[in-house]
């Protein structure tokens, strides 16, 4: 790297070859903060997303008997991300994850090997915490996660009155589309209606056609969206 974020130099561990087979890192009450530092490909684009994960698999408590835990708060290159999530007793062997951006990391011309970055999880323990041992740690990219969904190309064929359109997604993802007269709630006259609740995008430019929706010359404006679960 030839720039720092904050806290000074350090010395890099260069690539890294294969994952650890054993990650052996802790929080602890008197080393509550972990900070992992990390280069971003240049081949990340603008609309990719990261998923970081920690998962724990040990907590230590001075008193078994009491309800303890971790309070977990993520940072990306010292800004927060979101609030404080508590990591309980309960869930303990369930994984911690956060969600941040390109946008995050200071936009595509901070990529690249030149540039550092890192994430940190700051820690408040509860109870009669001392020490919680982590499993593993590791980021995923999400490719396109950060699309919005902008319609483009709308066409009408004069032939058959089909009306298509394109809009940016995310391949494989499921979307569905709205019709509406009169860009009311669904429900009222001319509101915004479901035509399609299950379209699966099988590239990152989908295409949709409402058959023969320009029949009657009806002026329609459509939105697309990710389909509920």
């Amino acid at each position: 790297y030839n720039t720092v974020v904050d806290g000074g130099d350090y010395t890099p561990v260069g690539e890294v070859e294969a994952n650890e087979s054993y990650y052996d890192r802790a929080l602890t009450n008197g080393d509550p903060n972990m900070r992992w530092h990390f280069n971003v490909p240049k081949s990340i684009g603008p609309n990719d997303a990261f998923t970081f994960t920690v998962d724990f698999y040990n907590l230590s408590e001075s008193d078994p008997a009491s309800e303890s835990s971790y309070d977990l708060t993520f940072f990306v290159d010292g800004k927060q991300i979101g609030e404080m999530q508590p990591h309980s007793e309960a869930d303990f062997s369930a994984a911690q994850s956060w969600e941040f951006t390109v946008d995050d990391l200071g936009g595509t011309a901070e990529l690249g090997p030149g540039f550092d970055h890192y994430v940190e999880v700051r820690s408040t323990p509860t109870g009669s915490s001392r020490w919680a041992s982590l499993d593993y740690a590791k980021v995923d990219v999400i490719p396109g996660a950060n699309q919005d969904l902008i319609i483009t190309e709308l066409s009408v064929d004069p032939d058959n009155d089909n009306v298509t359109f394109s809009f940016q997604a995310k391949v494989g993802l499921i979307y569905a589309v709205d019709r509406s007269t009169t860009l009311r709630s669904s429900g009222e006259p001319g509101g915004w209606l479901e035509i399609n609740d299950s379209l699966v995008a099988q590239s990152e430019i989908q295409s949709f056609t409402d058959p023969g929706a320009a029949a009657d010359n009806a002026k329609f404006f459509y939105r697309v969206r990710v389909a509920e679960e």
